[in-house]
This record gives C-alpha cells, structure tokens and sequence, in this order.
C-alpha cells in the first residue's frame, strides 16, 4: 500500500469562532514543493457574483467531478493526479471523517482549484446547507504581509468582525465545518502586488 499523501498528523481542533481545523505539514516535502511547482495554470476561467448570499470575483477550474465543458484531470501534472486520486479515494474520506466526526464517507465529493490575482476575493458567507465540510489546500510558498488574500474567519456576517486570520502558506490548510455561524471570507488581494496570486484547491464534501 502506497503512503497517503495528505497528512493529518499535525491538525489543531479549533472552536474559535466556530468549529474549525487547521492543518500544518499537509504533505512530505518532496510532494508539498512538486504541487506548487505543477500547480495548474491553464482550464480556468473567471466567476464573478454580486448577491446578498455572497460576492466574489476569481479564478476557478473544477478538477473533479468532470462536468461538461471543464478541463477534469485532463493536463495535469503527475502529483496532481496523484493528488485528485487520492482525495476521492476511501482512506481520503476516513481520515476526513475520523478527524471531524462527520459523516464524510457517505458524501459526494468535489475537488477544485482557485486563483486569486489582484482584486479577487469572496465576500462574508456561510456555506449552503448541502455542503458538510470543506478542506482548503494553500499552494504559494511565499505570502507577503499586507497584500490580502488571508482567510478570515468571522463572528458574525460583518467582514470586519475578524476572529482569526489564515495566510495562504504551502502545505498548510483548513477544515471548515459548515454551520449557521460558520461565517468566513477571502480577503481581497491588493493590486499593488503585481503578478501575485493566490493558489488554493478545495475537496468539498455535500450531503448524500
């Protein structure tokens, strides 16, 4: 049996301000620095929103499921498909479900990556009533202080009700369990960062 990947060994639990889990060491060296040296760069395109649920402007591919008209696996870096296979496979969705205690094996799954460049960001949400929970993967080896694109975690739907912040490092991420109160957001990247993006993939777990 081939070694996971993805590590949860250095998971923090967190109650503040809402049930949450950040994940340090996410991955061997060798794999951490091979998927942001082969982090996509091409099949995205740009959604935008303005809606009192959320707002967002960002860049966005959908690795899996294949839906038509997305680019899937297709092009992919070895890792990455490594990668994809893995977080939809069932030791994957175990240790999801034993980290969390929720009922992460019986959930469908959704994997994507994002890029946010200047003036991209996502608005204070909580997320919709079918999503269970989410793991964000941060992909840039240097963040800058200031330049925005942190996630912020919020006590309430005001953007500038920050509990806590969490920078977009390498081989770091988060687990959001989705709640009423689980509100949160991106931060918008500064334009004045010329060429700076930030790089995320998500495995998104909905209900049944």
């Amino acid at each position: 049996m081939s070694t996971p990947m993805v590590s949860f060994d250095r998971t923090a639990a967190e109650d503040d301000p809402f049930r949450w889990y950040h994940v340090r060491d996410t991955f061997a060296p060798g794999d951490a620095k091979a998927l942001c040296e082969s982090f996509p760069r091409d099949g995205f395109r740009m959604v935008t929103r303005t809606g009192r649920d959320k707002s967002y402007t960002m860049y966005h591919r959908q690795l899996h499921p294949v839906e038509g008209g997305e680019a899937g696996t297709a092009g992919l870096a070895e890792p990455w498909r490594r990668l994809v296979a893995e977080v939809t496979g069932p030791a994957y969705r175990a240790a999801v479900a034993e980290l969390t205690g929720l009922p992460a094996g019986d959930a469908s799954v959704e994997v994507n990556v994002w890029r946010y460049g200047g003036s991209c960001w996502l608005a204070p949400h909580v997320d919709k009533p079918e999503k269970l929970v989410t793991h964000i993967l941060y992909f840039n080896e240097a963040w800058p202080e200031g330049h925005g694109g942190d996630l912020l975690l919020l006590g309430s739907s005001s953007g500038d009700d920050v509990v806590r912040r969490v920078a977009p490092l390498a081989n770091t991420g988060v687990l959001l369990a989705r709640g009423e109160n689980s509100w949160h957001a991106v931060e918008r990247v500064r334009d004045g960062a010329a060429g700076l993006e930030r790089l995320s993939a998500q495995v998104v777990f909905h209900h049944g």
